[in-house]
């Protein structure tokens, strides 16, 4: 029997990716669920499946929204059959009626009549925890909802994330909201500034161990009904109002989390698993072809041939042709020509990238074409995208650029700060494109020629 049999996993996939475009756009206005989104060369859902799977759990109950949300979702793990588990899917007639996660999460308690614990969990984040002393410490302390908590220092808290602020057993005391600098300060008083860089500050990491039956029993006071007609979150609502009445809400750490919902956070999320700090990603990515340097590469990749040396990757990589590593993965049939180097980089299937390109900290999605001479620097390429280049034009894309899927980029151009470029655009030489801006359709590429 599971360590968790009585546990039950909720997801959360209800979301519309809107902070993730282009990542999010399988077509111009055809949103892919965040759940669907790749990473290190699996579906962002399937890589949540199996960390929790991996970690004892067995039944699953998927709140979805949407008819592409919810079938997306059902193509990539189905009902379970091939993770050995159970997956049940929210009925489609609440998609209408929710108000929030935590009022999707109260409809699919009641729905599936769940009394016991179950872990709340979104679709599009990564974590790296051990499930078991966080349960141990969840049913100890009696707690209506555990939340796991990941340690960040003042700088990277600032204006970005909110504050859980408990007693030294964990109770949470307060939640701050995206607090500033001086605000936090002022609320913990501390004036050595050395110290209060190292301040450990915890964060909600969306992941939530609740009691299902307290939270019914929630679900049927007034003020909470009330607000449910409007809006129900966790963090926004539903966490602070248990707070404010009495009910014990507890922090647990964990190792860390990976928050893929833009363009910087899921590529430093990347790198960070591919070091090595995420310790469920490391088990399932399974042996590298180079340990020490942290590289993976499919045995396809190896054995392609690139059309101008006629060399395999395995003859460039013994007579130093191309350099590949640290913290870089290639899947199959890559073709990888002389003079490349790719670092703390994911590169997934059939991906071809040409003879002297330079490419660091960037995912380049499958079959896209990364042209000779190009730089990239933390960059996201999409599926079947073209980058054109040439050493007399060199194309650089840097700074958290994203290309959506089969957008051809002309020779000489230069993308930096930020922008984003929809699905199926051609980005022409003599381009002149602001830092953060997004090119939707033809008309915004015609306005910054």
């Amino acid at each position: 029997m599971s360590r968790f049999s009585d546990l039950v996993g909720i997801g959360l996939a209800g979301g519309q990716g809107v902070r993730a475009r282009p990542l999010t756009l399988k077509a111009p206005g055809y949103l892919r669920s965040k759940a669907a989104m790749s990473f290190l060369g699996r579906r962002l859902i399937r890589w949540v499946m199996q960390i929790l799977t991996a970690e004892g759990m067995k039944d699953f109950y998927i709140v979805a929204h949407g008819k592409e949300n919810r079938y997306q979702i059902k193509v990539m793990i189905g009902y379970g059959e091939e993770f050995g588990v159970n997956v049940m899917y929210s009925p489609v007639k609440y998609d209408v009626l929710t108000t929030g996660s935590a009022d999707s999460t109260l409809r699919m308690l009641e729905y599936w009549d769940l009394t016991g614990p179950c872990l709340v969990f979104p679709t599009d984040s990564v974590i790296d925890f051990d499930l078991e002393p966080m349960y141990r410490d969840h049913l100890e302390s009696g707690a209506a909802v555990t939340v796991a908590a990941m340690t960040r220092a003042p700088i990277q808290v600032a204006e970005k994330y909110g504050v859980m602020l408990t007693n030294p057993d964990g109770r949470i005391l307060e939640f701050a909201e995206k607090p500033t600098m001086a605000e936090l300060r002022e609320y913990f008083a501390v004036h050595d500034e050395s110290e209060f860089d190292r301040l450990p500050l915890l964060t909600n990491a969306g992941f939530y161990l609740i009691d299902a039956k307290a939270l019914r029993e929630v679900a049927g006071i007034a003020e909470v009904a009330s607000l449910r007609r409007s809006r129900l979150d966790f963090g926004k609502d539903l966490l602070p109002w248990l707070v404010g009445n009495g009910y014990r809400v507890h922090a647990h750490t964990v190792r860390r989390i990976g928050d893929l919902g833009n363009v910087e956070d899921f590529l430093e999320t990347m790198v960070d698993a591919l070091h090595g700090n995420f310790e469920s990603i490391t088990r399932l990515l399974g042996p590298p072809f180079d340990p020490d340097r942290r590289v993976w590469i499919a045995p396809e990749s190896l054995s392609m041939r690139d059309a101008l040396t006629g060399k395999t990757l395995t003859e460039k990589l013994g007579e130093g042709l191309v350099t590949i590593g640290p913290a870089t993965r290639i899947g199959r049939y890559c073709e990888i020509g002389p003079g490349v180097v790719i670092t703390e980089s994911n590169l997934d299937d059939d991906v071809e990238v040409r003879e002297g390109a330079y490419i660091s900290r960037s995912q380049i999605r499958d079959g896209a074409i990364v042209g000779p001479s190009s730089i990239l620097r933390s960059a996201v390429v999409g599926s079947m995208s073209e980058i054109r280049s040439d050493p007399t034009k060199p194309t650089v894309i840097e700074g958290d650029v994203a290309l959506g899927d089969e957008v051809i980029v002309y020779a000489g151009v230069h993308l930096s700060g930020e922008i984003a470029v929809y699905p199926r655009l051609k980005i022409p030489a003599g381009i002149n494109v602001p830092p953060g801006a997004e090119l939707t359709d033809a008309d915004d590429v015609l306005r910054y020629l």
